[in-house]
């Protein structure tokens, strides 16, 4: 909610802003200067544009909660990481007059600015018009449209996987020696430890939230644990499956023109974690 808060109030908005513990609201009242409310209906009553910072799994409840104390000609927007069942939840906004917006800010609450990064939009009735509207909300952003169901299936890969798979790596490396492991740590192990240390630090509802609510991340976990099994049992035979494998994979990945970047970006994460 803060970076919304903070954007949104450096453009000049008047704010008004409620959370369900009363007190984090009053804290962001008075650190950003805007008023608080103890209430659904007081805090977006007469409002132009609602915006909905909730659970994943609470989203579509609130959508209902809010819609009818909403004004006509107003705005409710979501920016749930899941869109599936937000979408269909929106969708009822038609029958009280209300501008439906579903996006996806593809940044966390530790971004230091919002002007650059990408901004998912996901259609509920009109794509132009909704596609339009974040572009005039969020002007130096870049938007990104496409459906539900897609948006759902690459978070499966986005989110859910890179997930998934740190909690493992966190809970594999022995914690320990960590002392050790940092100072004979090179690039990418300090890299990865960061990467995951950062997701075990998250809200355990929102990890969980994540791969459970998302219908398909089951499949894409699967298949990494399908291909953890298959490298494991080519390291077993011998230096020529995993040669084989590493250089049909790369002949895949190399397709991807942004691979040449990779070792770049790499080296500047590790930099920039040691400065």
């Amino acid at each position: 909610m803060n970076v919304f808060t903070l954007f949104f109030r450096d453009k000049g908005h008047s704010l008004r802003i409620y959370d369900v513990d009363c007190s984090k609201s009053e804290v962001a009242s008075k650190k950003y200067g805007v008023q608080w409310f103890d209430s659904t209906p007081c805090a977006v009553s007469n409002a132009d544009l609602v915006i909905l910072c909730t659970p994943i799994r609470e989203t579509p409840k609130v959508i209902q909660e809010v819609i009818p104390h909403m004004k006509k000609g107003s705005t409710l927007c979501e920016i749930a990481s899941l869109k599936t069942r937000t979408a269909a939840a929106l969708s009822s906004t038609e029958d009280r007059c209300i501008q439906p917006l579903s996006i996806h800010p593809m940044f966390g609450p530790d971004i230091g600015k919002m002007e650059g990064q990408t901004i998912v939009v996901v259609p509920i009735r009109d794509r132009e018009k909704e596609t339009s509207l974040t572009r005039e909300l969020f002007p130096q952003n870049e938007v990104v449209v496409i459906d539900a169901e897609t948006h759902d299936s690459c978070m499966a890969t986005v989110l859910a996987l890179p997930y998934f798979v740190n909690l493992v790596f966190a809970k594999t490396i022995p914690i320990g020696n960590m002392a050790l492991l940092r100072r004979l740590a090179g690039t990418t192990f300090t890299v990865q430890l960061a990467v995951a240390q950062s997701v075990v630090g998250e809200s355990p509802e929102l990890i969980e939230s994540l791969i459970n609510e998302n219908v398909f991340s089951r499949d894409c976990i699967s298949k990494f644990i399908d291909e953890s099994n298959n490298v494991r049992g080519l390291l077993d035979k011998g230096p020529d499956g995993i040669k084989e494998y590493c250089d049909a994979l790369h002949a895949e990945m190399i397709k991807d023109p942004e691979m040449v970047n990779s070792r770049r970006i790499r080296n500047v994460l590790f930099e920039n974690l040691k400065s």
